[in-house]
């Protein structure tokens, strides 16, 4: 029983989401240096620390009511 648990939680975690390529241009090369130093000092790579800054920043915009909550 264990092993299905475990093939199951790895299954479900192997499992892309939806996604969307976003490029950025005109980005300050003091900013980017930043960004990078900044998630290597948080264990994260760059797409994952600004990903995760991205999605904090869009629930605080819901929270205050700038943005509908839920998915779009």
């Amino acid at each position: 029983m264990r092993r299905r648990v475990r093939f199951a939680i790895l299954r479900a975690m192997a499992t892309p989401q939806p996604s969307k390529v976003l490029y950025l241009r005109g980005i300050p090369l003091d900013l980017s240096k930043k960004l990078k130093a900044a998630a290597a000092l948080s264990g994260q790579s760059l797409q994952a620390y600004i990903t995760q800054l991205l999605k904090t920043h869009v629930v605080e915009l819901e929270r205050k009511g700038h943005l509908p909550k839920g998915k779009s």
